[in-house]
């Protein structure tokens, strides 16, 4: 135990010190700034904050970062020799093209994946007694289950990026958080009574440019994120429709329709959500292993511990 209470103490003050050299190392970015912002306002109120000129990222960012911004559409989408639209490419849920995180210094809007003002996305609405039952929130150190619709949709809080490999018969959709891998093939019905899995059973056909996913059979147990109010768990009958369009060479969006008879009184549209193509043609695919944290209990019992030997 005293083993397990030094490696916990080491990594709380690791950690603490990593944060401190960050702080050490973005304050005359965040300082630079909040000069420029003096000096040039660029409105009459100069109303904008924390992003230098308005609408910028401080200038020196370590990493770079203040050089990222939103992508421009890049030019038309590429076509698979069927003439269908090639989805292929790495894809990040923000528009900068690039693995992002919130406590980056950036323009926020570069991490929107869609404009609620727009397209917005309203909660889903249960029927009565439903949300009770159907709405359970997640334990703090559960690791999120991989499946359809939640892998995708979670993207917009874990920043992670989906890679698509798209042929004229099939689309491999890859997931680095959480782990998950979909094979969608086209050309071929539902089974007449489909085992359920966490991903479901998919029924690919194309409407124009856009690849409609049908969706049946999805195990009880996933979780559905999104809709402003959280997730919550679905019935048997559930069924996704999942759209994915990619409408330029940098951009693709993605969204969704959830019909539950026994759970929702209406179907749920999530908001078309954008995704981004990685611009350097270096990165590849990562492992991003998640398994139940037991820190937490760990923690507890040391700061227990330390308040009873006061």
């Amino acid at each position: 135990m005293k083993a397990m209470e030094n490696r916990l103490r080491y990594g709380i003050e690791g950690a603490a010190v990593f944060i401190a050299v960050l702080c050490l190392a973005f304050a005359p970015a965040f300082a630079q700034g909040n000069q420029d912002r003096t000096q040039h306002p660029t409105s009459k109120d100069d109303s904008c904050t924390g992003y230098g000129e308005c609408g910028k990222a401080p200038k020196n960012i370590a990493g770079d970062f203040q050089n990222i911004h939103r992508l421009p559409p890049g030019g038309p989408a590429p076509r698979l020799s069927d003439g269908h639209v090639d989805l292929t490419g790495r894809w990040y849920p923000n528009s900068g093209g690039k693995m992002l995180q919130v406590a980056y210094p950036l323009d926020p809007g570069i991490f929107e994946q869609f404009d609620p003002k727009k397209t917005p996305e309203v909660a889903p609405v249960f029927k009565p007694g439903m949300a009770a039952k159907y709405k359970r929130p997640v334990g703090y150190g559960e690791c999120d289950q991989a499946g359809t619709p939640s892998t995708t949709l979670e993207q917009l809080g874990q920043h992670a990026p989906m890679e698509l490999i798209a042929t004229p018969q099939r689309l491999v959709m890859l997931y680095e958080y959480p782990m998950d891998v979909r094979m969608v093939y086209f050309n071929r019905p539902h089974p007449k009574d489909p085992d359920p899995t966490f991903n479901g059973d998919t029924v690919a056909r194309w409407e124009g440019d856009t690849l409609v996913l049908d969706v049946i059979a999805i195990d009880e147990r996933m979780r559905v994120f999104g809709g402003g109010g959280g997730g919550w768990y679905p019935s048997a009958q559930e069924h996704v429709t999942e759209r994915i369009a990619r409408t330029s060479k940098n951009y693709l969006t993605y969204q969704i329709t959830v019909e539950d008879p026994v759970v929702l009184a209406q179907s749920w549209k999530s908001a078309p959500r954008m995704w981004s193509l990685a611009q350097d043609p270096h990165e590849e695919w990562g492992e991003v292993f998640c398994t139940l944290n037991q820190e937490p209990d760990e923690y507890k019992k040391i700061t227990d511990a330390a308040k009873k030997a006061k």
